[in-house]
This record gives C-alpha cells, structure tokens and sequence, in this order.
C-alpha cells in the first residue's frame, strides 16, 4: 500500500468521526461465473456490504450509471470488453474515477497483473482466493475512499456554518466565470453581509454569535436551488453564485434571502435575537477582464445597501 494511503489512514483516524458511517458500502461484483459471482456475494454480504452482481462489461456500465459503488470486484476474462477494458472505461469517466477497482482473477501471470495496475486498478486478487484477505483488502480500500472523500469535505468546509470555504468559493468562482466566457452565458453574485453582527457578540457572547451564524446561514442555504453556491467568505460575510441567472431573477432569489432572515427570530437563553442581512447584487458582463470586476460590482452595491439603511438588496 502507498505510504501516501497508509498516512492518510493514519490522519483520518484521529479524528473523532468514524470514516465507515451507518450505510453500508455497496459492492459492484463484475464475475462472468455465476457461481463465483454468488461465493463473492455471499461473502462480503456476511462482511457488512451491500453487492450488486453483473455478469458482463456492458451490463456493469449501465450499472454504474445509475449507482454509485463504493468499490468495483472486477474479472479480467468476460464476454464483450474484458477487465482491463471495463476499468479503463471506467478511469475516464468523471463519475466513477475515484472508485477503487480491485481485479479478481486465476490470470497471476505477471504481464496481467502489470495491465491491471496500468489499467487504474488499486489492487489483484488471485483465485482462488483467501475469503478473510477478500474482505481485508476490500475494507481497507472502501476505508481508503472514504477516507479521502472526509479529507476532501474537510478542505473545502467552514467549520462552524457547514457552508463551502473563502477558498473553495472563489475557485468555484473561476471555474463559473471560465464558463461563461467560454458559452457567452451569464451568472450573478450575491454578497451578503449580517448587519450589525458585531453588537450581537458583544451583547450575547461569542457562542450566541456562532449559533446565530449556523442558523442563518441553514435557512440561507434552504431558499437556494441545488446548482447554486453559497460560501462563507469571512467572518459574518457570504457569498453566492447563481449559474445561468440574470439579474432579474437574481433580484427575486436575493430578495427572497432578506425576507427569510428578516422573519427569523434565534433562541438563545429565553431571548429572541433578531438579524437582518444586506445584499449586493452584480451579473457577470462579456466586459469583465477576470472575477475581481464582478466582485467589486457586488461589493460596491453592499456597501451602498448598507449606507441606505441596511435590510436591504442594492444591484450593481
């Protein structure tokens, strides 16, 4: 095993979450026998996973387009594309990439095995094989992928709120304005800030500060459709992109935020706060030479929803 995967384990382990949740991993069994295809079931259903069984290269494909594996047992010798095929397929596909493939197969012969690996596999597993090694090896893999996807969540989250990242947002950002350019289409930025934010710590505590921070920013992300990306930039500061949305409609979407925190009231120790939030608006434009030009539109119409009274929503 890299030592690259060992450490990762290592790290994943110190903290407090385990990495196997209560779902139970699910197994894609690519086994053209039958017979062998329902010993692996048997097996690792006996072990704690879920398995599915296909008994041909196509059918596995059509599988995978629907469902998501945490871990693919793959033949090399099936009717139609063979293992290396099915797995080189399966590399290329944004989807399924990062799902571990382990070959399982009586071809130990050295060239295979070398193909296997080459072919994007993480592990091979002769037959025929040990069943305690099967499910070791299979653990251990699932653990690994799922190692890396709570590594990965963990780079790209705040903390506190649960929203992406400053850091995530503005590479979402990029990626968003590439886009555009690159299909001549639009999106729009909110900028939103929590208006006297500052008095709420000083009055309640920090602790009442960070409730009213999660709390908002869950009902923010409810009036959000599922394409659109709301991050924490700062410390009571937030942003969001709107993809394929014009002005108008961002209008509507931004207004609709302000409402929703304005009929909020947060608990805390018997007392209702109140918070209220400031909007700045701004559409991308074929004129704009990178993100900071959208940026510093959305910026200056907060600034200016602010100095008119905040609880406010200002286009820019």
């Amino acid at each position: 095993m890299p030592l690259f995967d060992l450490a990762l384990i290592i790290i994943i382990r110190e903290i407090k979450e385990p990495i196997l949740d209560d779902s139970k991993p699910l197994i894609l069994i690519v086994e053209d026998s039958s017979v062998n295809g329902r010993l692996c079931e048997r097996l690792l259903n006996k072990g704690g996973f879920d398995t599915a069984v296909c008994t041909d290269g196509e059918s596995a494909i059509e599988f995978v387009n629907t469902n998501l594996p945490d871990l693919i047992l793959l033949d090399i010798v099936m009717p139609g594309i063979d293992g290396f095929e099915f797995c080189r397929v399966m590399k290329n596909n944004p989807k399924i990439k990062d799902t571990p493939i382990i070959f399982l197969s009586a071809m130990d012969d050295e060239k295979s095995i070398i193909n296997g690996f080459d072919s994007g596999a993480v592990d091979f597993i002769t037959k025929p094989f040990r069943h305690r090694e099967l499910l070791a090896r299979t653990k251990t893999h699932v653990e690994l992928k799922r190692a890396k996807e709570k590594l990965l969540r963990l780079a790209i989250t705040d903390e506190l709120t649960g929203l992406v990242n400053r850091r995530y947002f503005m590479g979402r950002l990029l990626h968003e304005y590439e886009r555009t350019k690159r299909y001549e289409s639009v999106f729009t930025v909110l900028m939103i800030d929590l208006d006297y934010f500052k008095n709420i710590n000083d009055t309640y505590g920090h602790q009442a500060g960070d409730s009213v921070l999660r709390k908002v920013s869950d009902s923010m992300k409810l009036s959000l459709r599922l394409s659109d990306i709301i991050g924490r930039i700062g410390g009571e500061e937030f942003a969001v992109i709107l993809p394929e949305t014009e002005i108008g409609a961002a209008m509507i979407i931004g207004d609709r935020l302000r409402k929703r925190i304005d009929d909020m009231e947060i608990n805390h120790k018997d007392t209702g706060i109140k918070i209220t939030i400031s909007i700045g608006v701004s559409p991308s434009s074929k004129n704009d030479l990178s993100i900071d030009d959208v940026l510093q539109r959305a910026d200056s119409a907060l600034y200016r929803a602010k100095e008119n009274g905040r609880n406010r929503i200002y286009a820019g």
